[in-house]
C-alpha cells in the first residue's frame, strides 16, 4: 500500500521538511495517515516532531503554542491549521497501572521518543507514522495489518485503555461507524465492560464526541453502535429511551447471533451477558413514559403529548429515518451546527404536535421543552447551543403552510438560526414521510432577501434597513394648513 504524493497537503510536507532539515524527526501522524492509506480525503494533516514546542516555534513565525494539559503547536497557513505534537510518552508504565485502582489520566505532559509516541495512541490504526522524505510508512504498532482487516483495536490491554480515558470508547464506535470496521473482539468486550467509566470524563469532552458522531457521516450506525454497547443509556436516558428499546435488543441479538459482527471469536455466556445488563439499566419506553435508572436522581422521561405505545414507536422510527438525514447532510457537504444536532435528536419527537392547527404559543414552548430538557441535562449541552436549539424547534410552527403567512415571513428568514431550523423542517418531514413541496416557499424567500443584500454590497451600497414603526402618515390639507399658522403645531 503506497500514498500517493499529490493527495498529501502540501504545508503539512512543508512544515515536517523544515523540521526535518533542522535535525529533528517528523512525520505525518494519526488520521490522516489511516485516511491517505484508505484512500479517503483527510479532515486535516497531523505532524509529530521530537522538537519541543519552544523550539518549534523559533522555526514557524505563523506558530502558537496552546494547551495545558499537553503543549501543542498550532502553525497556520490561513484558515488552516497544522496541528504539531513533540513525541509524547506514558505518564505510568503499564505494570503500575495494572495495580492501581484510578487509571483516569488527568496530566499528559511526558515527552518521548517515536516509538514512545506510538504506544500510547488510543487505537492501532492511529499509530501509523509516514515519513515524506523517504515516502515509507512507521508502524510500530501493527496498525497496516488492522487496516487491511479492517478491525479497530486499542493498543494494549483494553482495559487498562479505556480506563485512562474513557472517551475512547466512543472513539472506537466512531471509527468503526465512519470507516465500516468491525471493532476487536477484546476490546468490544472491554467496552460493555467498562462502560460506566464514561461517567466520569469531562462533559464537555464527551459532548463534542457525541457531536462527532453525529455529524460525520455515519449517525446511524454509529447511535445503533451506542444502543448496542450501552454506551447510550450511560451518556443520556432519555436519548437511550427515544433511540428505543425495541431497536436495541434487535441490535443486541442481531450481534450476538453474528461472530463476525465483532471479530471471528464468538463471545462466551459471561460476556454475553455482560451486552444485556445494559438494558436493565436503561429506561424502558412504554405508553410515553421511561422510569429513570435507580440512583441517578434524573426524573422520569415523559411525554405527555404522546397519544399511546404505537405513536411512540412511530416517533422513534422517525427519529432513526432521522439519523439517515443526517447523513446525507453530511454527503451534502452542509455544515451542521451543535444546535441543528440537538435539534434534530428532538423535533421526530415534537413537530407532529407544533404544526397542528390551533395550539397556543404556550403549549408549543411546553411540549418542545418536555423532550429538549432531559436531552440538554444530561448531555450537558451549552446554555447557547440549547437555547437556540429550542429556538429551531418552535420556528417550525412558524414553517408549516397553514402558519406561514401569519406574522412577517420576511423578518423570520432573517434570524440567524433560520437556515437551521429549515434544514431541521425539511429533513423531519422527509424522515416522517411528509410533503416537502411548502419547503420551496421559503427557499424562495430566502433567495430572495439574500439578492437583495448581495445586490446593494456589488452597487457600492449600504445594505438597505426597514423603517420600524412603518412609514409616517401624510398630512391632509387641513393639517398643513393649520401647522404653517401654528409653529409649534408644525415642529
Amino acid at each position: 500500500m503506497r500514498i500517493a504524493r499529490e493527495l498529501i497537503d502540501a504545508d503539512a510536507e512543508k512544515v515536517v521538511r523544515r523540521l526535518a532539515r533542522h535535525g529533528y524527526k517528523a512525520y505525518l501522524v494519526g488520521g490522516c495517515v489511516r485516511d491517505l492509506f484508505l484512500d479517503r480525503t483527510p479532515k486535516d494533516f497531523d505532524v509529530a516532531t521530537s522538537a519541543t514546542p519552544r523550539e518549534t516555534k523559533q522555526l514557524f513565525r505563523n506558530c502558537r503554542i496552546i494547551g495545558r494539559r499537553f503543549r501543542l503547536c498550532h502553525i497556520f497557513f490561513g484558515p488552516k491549521i497544522i496541528e504539531t505534537s513533540t513525541f509524547r510518552a506514558n505518564p505510568r508504565r503499564s505494570a503500575d497501572a495494572a495495580d492501581s485502582e484510578e487509571l483516569l489520566i488527568r496530566h499528559d505532559n511526558v515527552f518521548g521518543t517515536d516509538t514512545e509516541d506510538a504506544q500510547r495512541r488510543d487505537f492501532t490504526i492511529n499509530g501509523l507514522f509516514y515519513d515524506v522524505e523517504e515516502e515509507r510508512v512507521i508502524d510500530h504498532v501493527g496498525g497496516m495489518e488492522d487496516l487491511e482487516c479492517r478491525v479497530v483495536r486499542t493498543i494494549g490491554d483494553p482495559d487498562i485503555r479505556f480506563r485512562e480515558d474513557p472517551v475512547r470508547m466512543l472513539r472506537a464506535v466512531k471509527f468503526a461507524a465512519r470507516l465500516g470496521f468491525a471493532i476487536e473482539p477484546a476490546t468490544y468486550r472491554a467496552v460493555l465492560r467498562h462502560r460506566l467509566e464514561i461517567t466520569k470524563c469531562a462533559p464537555p469532552r464527551v459532548a463534542e464526541e457525541l457531536y462527532r458522531l453525529l455529524r460525520g457521516g455515519a449517525a446511524h450506525r454509529s447511535m445503533e453502535l451506542l444502543v448496542e454497547t450501552g454506551l447510550a443509556a450511560m451518556l443520556s436516558p432519555a436519548l437511550a429511551a427515544m433511540l428505543g428499546d425495541e431497536h436495541a435488543q434487535g441490535a443486541t441479538a442481531a450481534a450476538s447471533d453474528d461472530p463476525e459482527a465483532h471479530g471471528d471469536e464468538p463471545l462466551d455466556p459471561e460476556e454475553a451477558s455482560w451486552r444485556a445488563t445494559w438494558a436493565d439499566e436503561a429506561p424502558a419506553l412504554a405508553n410515553g413514559h421511561a422510569p429513570a435508572p435507580a440512583g441517578t436522581g434524573l426524573r422520569p422521561f415523559e411525554l405527555s403529548f404522546v397519544e399511546d405505545a404505537s405513536d411512540v414507536r412511530e416517533r422513534q422510527s422517525h427519529l432513526w429515518n432521522m439519523l439517515g438525514e443526517l447523513d446525507a447532510l453530511f454527503a451534502a457537504d452542509y455544515e451542521m451546527s451543535n444546535s441543528l444536532l440537538v435539534a434534530a435528536l428532538a423535533s421526530p419527537f415534537v413537530t407532529k404536535n407544533l404544526i397542528r392547527s390551533g395550539i397556543r404559543p404556550i403549549e408549543a414552548s411546553d411540549i418542545a421543552l418536555e423532550v429538549l430538557e432531559p436531552l440538554v441535562t444530561e448531555l450537558r449541552v451549552g446554555r447557547r447551543d440549547a437555547e437556540r436549539a429550542r429556538q429551531i424547534l418552535l420556528t417550525q410552527r412558524r414553517l408549516a403552510p397553514a402558519r406561514r403567512r401569519r406574522g412577517k415571513p420576511a423578518a423570520l428568514v432573517r434570524r440567524e438560526f433560520f437556515r437551521d431550523a429549515l434544514t431541521v423542517y425539511e429533513t423531519t418531514a422527509r424522515a416522517a414521510g411528509r410533503d416537502t413541496s411548502d419547503v420551496a416557499y421559503w427557499r424562495k424567500l430566502v433567495g430572495d432577501e439574500q439578492g437583495t443584500e448581495e445586490d446593494d454590497l456589488a452597487e457600492g451600497r449600504k445594505p438597505r434597513r426597514r423603517r420600524r414603526g412603518g412609514r409616517r402618515r401624510r398630512r391632509t390639507p387641513e393639517e398643513e394648513a393649520a401647522a404653517e399658522s401654528d409653529p409649534a403645531m408644525g415642529s
